[in-house]
């Protein structure tokens, strides 16, 4: 725990320091108070005006006015100090909480393709709001357990000063308490990190319900969801329970041992003798006060211990993505004039490669078809070439060197993609294509006509202004897709890969992006994969990917009479499909 809160709070030891020192302070100023209120009670009770008093150490001969006039300034600065108290945790928590959203998104996205596509969906955005707002309370916890501590520790001291042996009581019973309830403690964690695993299995079967809900009201699945979601959230909620009950058994059954410390406090005093009341009223204030912050230096440890499970979870995930973030060339890519694979395999388990062996080169310039059945890994061999993925095996070459000495940078400047399903954001027409990246009006523009969406955009009330995206005002599908590929062509990439560009369009809309596929013959390097065989018309040379293997890589014309698998596609594709048996 100590090496994950040394993470936690690592670079906030100027404000904890400043916490401890301000805690300090006040837990003397109260200590001071609080005995000098007691003798000024007791000259009161009395019907003197003077005190004349051994308060432990203290000697105190003075009037009750200058009393009053000490124990008010005591209290006022006291009261100055819980500014800071309160305003030091609480930027604690907040920087506590923003650094590790911040840290965990940006590890994310350093993260390789081969993790973030593993993560179970809606893992991240459990993770990065209620488990990270969880995990905030760890810091705010040990920043109440280092006051409440310190303060405990200023009363036990200024105990100590009046009388020796009611200190030790005090001490003995705290201690005591502590030791009982670390069983407790012990099953509250593990409690907390159940409920943390709970939580993320919860938000990922929300996301999937979210993402499937079309489907569900096609095959009437709603109550199968509902049941489902129901045991994600009975599950969550009896995890909660137990958690929340063990916090507050915990912090009940050490208020209850305060009153046993009270109580043995004053039979050690009367025990002690009767002579100073005055200074034994002070003791037993201090002693009450000194319980009250060992409670809450307990429900503090507590409910750190809870919260850690969080903690431990987010700085676990961070880990993971900045592990397997895919390492940084340095070698400039100004042109891509070769695109080679070299006996290239893969496998997502061990034992059991997807691609075997894949050797081709391509040359600048040159389109490229992609075919085989389902399965056959094409979609793995698009992967590669966009490098969101390293072989096991063989080598993946530009220019003859290997991708991934090329400076990242250059390599997206260089190399672009249309994914089969568009994805477009939750904004503007503009955005969508420029996606983050700084290029103006003109580029954004050229880049729309090129992928033949111009004329659909200037007839739409807002134009490139318009909104569009996951649950706006809806753009047809043919639409989406030539919005990606103007978004694929806005940087004037060498190199695009289009995952089947047109195997759900209408036919208006396959016959647009086809044309924009002509344009752009020639100009670029391109790797299609095909559905529908009418997309091969533009191709130089198409791959025939079966079972893992490239079995043929050739003009359509040789492989229409020398490769089986394209024949019988073809002929299916005409229409001839009873001609082939």
């Amino acid at each position: 725990m100590r090496a994950r809160i040394s993470v936690l709070l690592g670079d906030k030891r100027g404000l904890v320091l400043a916490l401890a020192a301000a805690s300090i302070v006040s837990g003397f100023t109260e200590a001071a108070t609080l005995a000098l209120l007691a003798q000024v009670a007791t000259a009161l009770a009395k019907g003197a005006d003077h005190v004349h008093q051994h308060v432990g150490p203290f000697e105190i001969h003075a009037g009750l006015p200058t009393l009053l006039e000490v124990a008010f300034v005591f209290t006022i600065l006291r009261l100055l100090l819980q500014l800071p108290i309160s305003y030091l945790p609480a930027r604690i928590g907040s920087d506590v909480q923003r650094n590790m959203r911040t840290r965990l998104f940006h590890a994310f996205t350093r993260a390789s393709w081969a993790v973030q596509s593993q993560d179970r969906e809606g893992l991240l955005q459990e993770t990065m709001t209620s488990q990270v707002s969880q995990a905030t309370q760890a810091a705010m916890q040990m920043t109440g357990l280092i006051s409440s501590s310190l303060m405990f520790i200023v009363l036990l001291i200024s105990a100590v000063l009046l009388s020796l042996p009611a200190a030790a009581i005090v001490l003995v019973v705290a201690l005591g308490a502590f030791g009982l309830l670390r069983p407790l403690r012990n099953r509250s964690r593990r409690s907390a990190r159940a409920l943390s695993y709970s939580q993320v299995a919860l938000a990922g079967g929300i996301a999937e319900s979210v993402r499937l809900a079309e489907e569900a009201h096609v095959f009437g699945t709603e109550a199968a969801q509902r049941g489902r979601i129901d045991g994600f959230v009975k599950r969550t909620a009896g995890f909660f329970f137990r958690t929340t009950l063990l916090a507050r058994i915990g912090s009940n059954l050490y208020q209850s041992m305060i009153y046993v410390l009270l109580v043995a406090g004053l039979a050690g005093l009367y025990a002690i003798g009767k002579s100073h009341v005055a200074a034994l009223g002070a003791v037993v204030l201090i002693l009450v006060r000194a319980g009250t912050a060992g409670q809450i230096v307990q429900a503090a440890y507590q409910a750190l211990n809870q919260s850690m499970p969080f903690v431990e979870r987010i700085q676990d995930t961070e880990r993971r993505y900045l592990e397997s973030a895919p390492p940084h060339g340095s070698e400039r890519l100004e042109a891509v004039r070769a695109i080679a694979f070299e006996d290239v395999g893969y496998a997502y388990r061990p034992g059991r490669p997807v691609l075997h062996d894949v050797s081709f080169e391509v040359e600048s310039g040159e389109a490229i078809g992609i075919v085989g059945p389902s399965g056959a890994g094409k979609s793995t061999l698009v992967q590669l070439l966009l490098a969101l993925r390293t072989p096991d095996g063989g080598r993946y070459l530009v220019n003859g060197l290997p991708a991934q000495q090329f400076v990242r940078e250059d390599w997206h400047r260089r190399v672009a993609y249309v994914p089969q399903e568009p994805r477009l954001l939750h904004a503007s027409v503009a955005d969508n294509i420029r996606y983050f990246r700084d290029l103006d009006d003109a580029a954004v523009e050229r880049a729309a006509r090129l992928a033949r969406i111009h004329d659909d955009i200037v007839s739409w009330s807002d134009g490139y202004d318009t909104i569009v995206g996951p649950r706006a005002d809806a753009v047809s599908g043919g639409q989406q897709q030539r919005i990606c590929l103007a978004r694929a062509l806005v940087a004037e990439p060498q190199v695009i890969v289009l995952d089947e560009p047109t195997s759900a369009l209408d036919p208006r809309s396959e016959a647009l992006i086809q044309e924009s596929l002509v344009a752009l013959k020639h100009e670029l390097t391109l790797f299609i994969v095909a559905h529908r065989m009418s997309t091969l018309d533009i191709c130089d040379r198409v791959m025939v990917i079966l079972d893992g293997r490239l079995v043929a890589f050739d003009t359509r014309a040789t492989l229409e009479s020398e490769n089986a698998y394209f024949r019988s596609a073809s002929l299916i594709a005409a229409g001839g499909a009873g001609r082939t048996s």
